[in-house]
This record gives C-alpha cells, sequence and structure tokens, in this order.
C-alpha cells in the first residue's frame, strides 16, 4: 500500500449529551439501547463494565498537500478490531487515494482510549450506535478547526464502522448541530432490526461483495429495495468478500473469509471520490 499520506495525530473531545441519547448503563437485559449513551464508556463488557462520563478520542488527520482553506473530508471508521495494524494500513491508503484527489481523511480511533480491544461479536449493534457520536464529534472537531465546510464532510466506515456510518444517517441523530453530507458505508451489517424501519436523512452508498460471510449481503439488498426519501445505493461486487477493500493476505478472522479484490477496491474509491465531487447519488442495487 502507498504510505504517501502523512498524518496529525490529536485527540478530540468526544460529545454525547443529545436528546436521544440516555443515562442507562450497559446491561446483558439491554445491550443494544444502552449504545445511545450519555456516557464516553457505559459498561459494555468490551469496557469491563466501567463508566465514565466524559472522554477523548484519537483521530489522525490527513490534510492534501499545498490545501489552501477549508476543503471536503471523510471521517474514516475501523472495523470491530480497531485500529490494527492491517487496518491502520488500510485506512492509510484511503487517506492516500483522497489526499490526491484534494479530499481530507480523519480516520478515527474509537477504541484505545476507551481500553476496548475489539468489539467483534454480539455487541455489533450496540457500538454501531455508540460510535455514531464518535464520528459526529469528529465531525464537529473539522468544522470548528476551519478545515472543512459544513456541508462537505462525508463519513465511511468499513464493517462495524460501516455500520456505524448507516447509523450516523438516521434521524434519530437529528439533534446535531452539523449533520453527514453522505455515508459510504462498507460491507456494513444491515440487520432488519437495525436498519430497515430506520429513516434515512442523507444520501448513502453500501459497498458489498455478494460472498460477504462475516455481514448478510441479502440484508443490504432489502435494505436498498425499501423505498425512502433519501437515496439509498447498494453497490455488489460479484465474487467478493468481506476482505474486498483491504489489500492483505488471504485469510479468515472470527470464522469469516476474507481476501483483497483489487478490482472492487479501485472501483469503490472511484465512486466515492465522484460522488463527493458530483454530489450525485442514485438509488437501488448495481452489480459490479
Amino acid at each position: 500500500m502507498s504510505t504517501a499520506a502523512s498524518a496529525e495525530q490529536v485527540r478530540i473531545p468526544w460529545k454525547g449529551d443529545y436528546p436521544h441519547n440516555s443515562i442507562k448503563h450497559w446491561s446483558k437485559d439491554n445491550p443494544y439501547d444502552s449504545g445511545f449513551s450519555k456516557n464516553f464508556k457505559n459498561g459494555a463488557p468490551e469496557e469491563f463494565g466501567e463508566v465514565q462520563k466524559d472522554g477523548e478520542l484519537n483521530v489522525f488527520i490527513y490534510s492534501p498537500k499545498d490545501a489552501k482553506g477549508p476543503v471536503p473530508f471523510v471521517v474514516v471508521l475501523h472495523g470491530c478490531d480497531g485500529l490494527s495494524t492491517l487496518t491502520k494500513e488500510w485506512t492509510q491508503h484511503v487517506a492516500d487515494v483522497l489526499n490526491g484527489q484534494g479530499i481530507g481523511a480523519l480516520v478515527l480511533d474509537s477504541f484505545t482510549t476507551r481500553y476496548v480491544d475489539n468489539s467483534c461479536g454480539l455487541a455489533d449493534l450496540h457500538w454501531g450506535r455508540r460510535r455514531s457520536d464518535d464520528a459526529y464529534s469528529a465531525l464537529d472537531y473539522l468544522i470548528e478547526k476551519k478545515l472543512t465546510k459544513a456541508d462537505e464532510v462525508y463519513v465511511m466506515g468499513y464493517s462495524n464502522g460501516g455500520t456505524t456510518a448507516l447509523v450516523s444517517m438516521t434521524s434519530q441523530e437529528n439533534d446535531h448541530r452539523h449533520r453527514f453530507a453522505a455515508a459510504f458505508a462498507i460491507a456494513p451489517g444491515c440487520s432488519p432490526s437495525l436498519q430497515h424501519s430506520a429513516r434515512y436523512t442523507g444520501p448513502i452508498i453500501v459497498f458489498m461483495g455478494d460472498h460477504d460471510d462475516a455481514n448478510n449481503p441479502n440484508w443490504c439488498e432489502e435494505l436498498a429495495k425499501t423505498k425512502r426519501s433519501a437515496p439509498v445505493q447498494m453497490i455488489e461486487y460479484q465474487g467478493a468478500n468481506h476482505g474486498f477493500p483491504v489489500n492483505a493476505p488471504a485469510h479468515d478472522f472470527m470464522g469469516w473469509h476474507l481476501s483483497y479484490s483489487p478490482a472492487a477496491e479501485k472501483d469503490m474509491m472511484q465512486t466515492i471520490i465522484s460522488a463527493i465531487r458530483t454530489k450525485h447519488f442514485a438509488k437501488g442495487i448495481e452489480i459490479r
């Protein structure tokens, strides 16, 4: 992968004091609704039951070289295993491609400052909701620092980060002062309990392989088929699996098959850049 992009690492304040959130802590009887929390740590098993009201998040900001003034920015979200070495390489590659087109990237680390190792497994919906406020904290930071304009920030996430990107576009998040211009959800969890009844407030593109055995492509197809006021498109890559965007040797993780598809990954990045440039979004399912 390219390593041309270089990052500024900073800590940003986490913001969670919104009407859609609650002070209820995580419990085994209420594992998902507790994702909407006013607490930085909310007692989830991945947090070893710890509760903490305030906190900060690590972010890595990649700005295009010679950028003068605000530029479009993408908030990039990792998957359930956090910013592992492999994920860091992937996010740096994403930033490099975006920077080359005059677009900034903010890579957001949801886990390190919470001392979370991973969220892989049943807590997916909880962390999709928790991390949505992480993403909005990053959006607010970019606008406050005048690195971008309020209507030119996009959210892009992989796997659990993709689920987070979908949550970020729901009407439940309407109490944020600023909103994302659109979401790019890569191999997300489109579980019916989370997504099919959701009202989305902005454009979404879902990118997925038809051989994904970590998150069900059929659920995402149903998501894209549902009539909505906001455009939701699913781009489905034939022969690709859950690992298609990450340049790594084929391997299994958590029982899932992961292998890189350079053609699908390149097409995905070109599609994202085109959508940011043209602000044009389609509806429905497209097979590629």
